[in-house]
């Protein structure tokens, strides 16, 4: 995997020797910083790993403080992030297999260097389970669950009416389908709704993984038919879930 990495000056020490476990495995590491026990400002550090994970430059990114509060609130500032600080082996199990964590926290004055190596170990092999759990996910990233029209939690809406649409920011309701199926070729995969199907083309690894090309999102509606846009969180996790057994990586564009 291809790690971004970042830290405070509380953890310094933490993220040195996470880079040489890591490097050890045979992941590429990045180092955003700091590199110094001199006392900084951890947004500094911290924002660009979530910026870069976010972009698809990074499979995945760790970042580390004193506590890893802040670092997680930093964080899971930006779209697409999320961030889970954890501080023994179970809440790595979990924040992976339920919520697809991309970015993990971790407190430097927390907890022991050997806890800190066995968490980021169970991190990156644990894989998301999908099923029930990407609806949810899906919610955590839409971008207007927060508030409804008037200062309520729309996450308070009855079940059966969350389930009923997709509400896109700058467009009416669309109704979610439900019903979907991958082709999975040598070079393409494409994802098909009836009649109707997006292509995605695939660089096929041998020895490492296959690399799957996916529309940033600033490109995504420019590049696909009506009925796929505003759906490319959507799209993916159904893509994702579908190619959990293979090794593959999605780089945008």
């Amino acid at each position: 995997m291809k790690i971004a990495i970042g830290s405070d000056h509380a953890g310094y020490h933490y993220k040195e020797e996470i880079k040489q476990f890591l490097k050890e495995k045979g992941h590429e590491v990045n180092d955003f910083g700091t590199h110094s026990e001199v006392s900084v400002d951890y947004p500094l550090f911290i924002r660009p790993v979530a910026v870069a994970v976010r972009k698809g430059e990074y499979d995945r990114g760790i970042v580390l403080g004193g506590s890893g509060n802040g670092e997680a609130m930093v964080a899971n500032r930006i779209p697409g992030i999320r961030c889970a600080l954890c501080w023994n082996i179970e809440s790595a199990l979990l924040a992976r297999k339920h919520n697809d964590s991309n970015v993990l926290s971790l407190g430097a004055r927390m907890i022991s260097s050997e806890q800190a190596l066995e968490i980021v170990d169970t991190w990156l092999k644990t894989p998301f389970e999908g099923g029930r759990h990407i609806p949810r996910i899906r919610q955590i990233d839409e971008k207007n669950n927060l508030t409804g029209r008037h200062g309520t939690e729309s996450g308070d809406r009855p079940p059966e009416e969350r389930k009923k649409s997709i509400v896109s920011e700058d467009g009416p309701k669309r109704p979610e389908s439900d019903k979907y199926d991958l082709l999975i070729a040598f070079r393409y995969i494409k994802y098909i709704e009836g009649e109707k199907s997006i292509e995605f083309q695939v660089d096929p690894g041998l020895k490492t993984s296959s690399i799957m090309h996916i529309p940033s999102p600033e490109r995504w509606d420019e590049e696909f038919p009506e009925w796929a846009q505003k759906r490319r969180d959507e799209i993916l996790f159904r893509i994702k879930e579908k190619t959990g057994h293979m090794n593959l990586e999605f780089k945008e564009y």
